[in-house]
């Protein structure tokens, strides 16, 4: 009778320092990737804060309402506003008539060229002291200041 060779599965494993050098590997990578959203986080709202101080025409400002109304609904917390005209002590700004549930969903349509649309911003603008302005962005009504350049921002064209 033939004997049978007992054949012993062996399990791929990586050595042990081999192991912890990939999940150093990617610790490092997870780090470098939340410190540059970070950094890119803190530049953004610096930008914010220069641009309040000095508005132009054709600023986009990003609005939280629930700062300014109490009475929306869950669904209705996000809104763009568009400066129209500067004078010495007033900003006027014309808001959109679209409301956001979430503050990517303002960026999104941008990118997808909702602001090209010939009604999307109201026709009446609403003007606002500059200092009520500042006030909005201290207390983070005003959570975002883009200013477009070449008339277009986040690549898509802004009217």
């Amino acid at each position: 009778m033939l004997h049978t060779l007992e054949t012993k599965q062996l399990k791929p494993e990586l050595s042990k320092p081999l192991t912890k050098l990939v999940l150093l590997t990617f610790l490092l990578v997870i780090v470098y990737f939340g410190y540059e959203r970070y950094a890119f986080h803190t530049t953004e709202q610096k930008e914010a804060d220069a641009f309040i101080l000095s508005p132009h025409v054709n600023d986009i400002y990003f609005v939280d309402m629930r700062l300014l109304n109490n009475k929306l609904t869950r669904k209705h917390k996000y809104r763009l506003a568009k400066v129209v005209s500067v004078t010495d002590n007033s900003v006027a700004l014309v808001y959109g008539r679209v409301f956001y549930q979430w503050q990517n969903a303002v960026v999104n349509s941008i990118k997808y060229d909702d602001l090209n649309n010939y009604d999307y911003f109201k026709v009446i603008p609403d003007f606002i002291p500059l200092n009520k302005i500042k006030e909005m962005r201290t207390n983070e009504t005003i959570y975002l200041v883009k200013r477009p350049i070449s008339n277009k921002l986040y690549g898509s064209f802004v009217n």
